[in-house]
């Protein structure tokens, strides 16, 4: 009995442990700009780009605003896949998730000029560190509602 009464108590330490980790930083707030973006430009074999990097150290929600005319792109540097578009027409405000941590690149696709400032809102446990502390919460659960009916025969 010592012993799943140890097991229970060091998951039930290790889930408390990892949500307050979060907690801690999850309000944590920073931002990215005002920064002047140019629309790509393509002259013959040469590509000019005007690009901002952002890093974030977890799955972040992110609060941009834009002034301007043009498509404002936002690329995980590290898969390279296309993380959120915007249209900008005059002025846009719009909520984008960064999925994971790491940097991203940020882009004008368009014809004209913009400005964007980014702000970040909340930060998040990724998929992964999310899908792992329910899973043993969930493990964490099942044993305490064996031991609880193993002491009640």
């Amino acid at each position: 009995m010592r012993f799943w009464a140890a097991l229970l108590a060091a998951m039930l330490m290790l889930t408390v442990g990892s949500l307050w980790v979060y907690h801690s930083y999850e309000s944590e707030v920073g931002s990215v700009g005002p920064v002047l973006l140019s629309p790509v430009e393509h002259q013959e074999n040469v590509t000019s780009l005007s690009t901002v990097t952002a890093h974030t150290p977890t799955s972040s929600l992110v609060e941009a605003s834009c002034n301007g005319n043009g498509i404002v792109e936002v690329y995980d540097v590290i898969t390279g896949k296309l993380v959120d578009r915007h249209a900008v027409y005059g002025h846009a405000k719009y909520q984008l998730v960064l999925p994971r941590e790491g940097d991203y690149l940020i882009l004008n696709n368009g014809t004209d000029k913009v400005t964007c400032s980014f702000r970040f809102i909340k930060n998040y446990p990724t998929k992964e560190v999310q899908n792992a502390l329910y899973i043993s919460g969930s493990v964490f659960a099942l044993l305490l509602a064996f031991v609880v009916w193993r002491w009640a025969k």
